[in-house]
């Protein structure tokens, strides 16, 4: 894959979530950047453009004026220990701000996301036909039930990174499959497949209200990525109320602030009734969707709720 090139006159959101060390670790299998990869794309977006912060973005967006310099805003998703132990330093070290996206839960050291045990267990075992069957096997032992009783062709599996079947097992696990089965799913594929302690796995894996804070501290922004970071477009409105205010208020008790905070859509889920929704909130200062694309002078009002973002993986050498 070609490093995607930087374009004048364009706002350019990047969007990361594990940076680690990741061939040297006791996961190398997880799916994310290795951290020398992450070193290089900063060297890289000093050289071809401007790495902007989000209160410089935030003014951008109010003049509604892109200069000819490209601008980087970095992002970084799901509240991960990488992002207190690698990436911070190296922020700091270079004098860069980033916007970081927690769920609340998460930050609380009391949860770990469905998301992350999804992600260990296709690591753990990356052969997604080999999960397929163990979900397929445990639905018909213990819910007399089988993927055979699904139309699978109703999901979605079109994906720039994943294959088929990979999407097929997170979307399953995610959303599709009924809530009060996938979640005992998900726990006993983790119980058989990671066989992790969850308290001890959610101290290692994510950032805590102490790291938030001392981010915050250097200059690092937190927004809003839901309490418990579920697919927006498949809750209530009510879901959705609380998914926004309980971390607005716990991140701007953190970080001493009160002023509007960006949103960032968990799985980049979200439709119009959702943008209609905060856009009469008046306190959500932009939101970040994972549609891929540029930033223009064209659409820096329009898509203000709903801007698109790049992957890290668009920009590897």
């Amino acid at each position: 894959m070609k490093r995607l090139n930087l374009k004048d006159y364009t706002a350019n959101i990047v969007m990361y979530h594990y940076v680690r060390p990741i061939k040297k670790s006791k996961n190398p299998n997880i799916k994310g950047l290795e951290l020398n990869e992450f070193y290089d794309q900063i060297n890289f977006f000093k050289k071809k453009g401007n790495i902007i912060s989000e209160t410089d973005f935030f003014e951008i967006i109010k003049k509604n004026e892109i200069p000819k310099k490209p601008l980087i805003l970095l992002t970084f998703d799901d509240g991960y220990k990488d992002h207190y132990n690698y990436v911070f330093p190296h922020l700091v070290k270079n004098k860069i701000s980033g916007s970081f996206y927690a769920p609340q839960k998460v930050v609380e050291n009391k949860h770990v996301l469905d998301v992350n045990k999804i992600h260990f267990i296709l690591e753990k075992e990356p052969n997604s036909k080999k999960i397929l069957k163990m979900i397929n096997k445990i639905l018909i032992s213990k819910y007399n039930y089988s993927l055979k009783d699904i139309n699978l062709n109703k999901i979605n599996t079109l994906d720039r990174f994943d294959s088929k079947e990979t999407i097929l097992v997170k979307r399953l696990l995610q959303y599709f499959l009924p809530l009060n089965i996938r979640d005992k799913l998900v726990q006993e594929l983790f119980k058989k497949v990671v066989r992790k302690n969850l308290n001890n796995f959610s101290k290692e894996l994510y950032i805590n209200s102490k790291n938030v804070k001392e981010m915050s501290n250097f200059g690092m922004n937190f927004g809003i990525h839901g309490d418990y970071h579920l697919w927006w477009e498949h809750i209530s409105t009510k879901q959705i109320v609380k998914e926004i205010e309980k971390p607005k208020i716990f991140f701007n008790k953190l970080t001493n602030k009160n002023d509007k905070i960006s949103l960032c859509y968990p799985y980049g889920s979200y439709n119009n009734k959702i943008i209609s929704y905060i856009k009469k909130r008046n306190d959500i200062s932009f939101g970040l969707s994972t549609r891929v694309n540029y930033i223009s002078n064209k659409n820096l009002k329009k898509d203000i709720f709903n801007y698109p973002r790049f992957d890290a993986n668009d920009f590897k050498k």
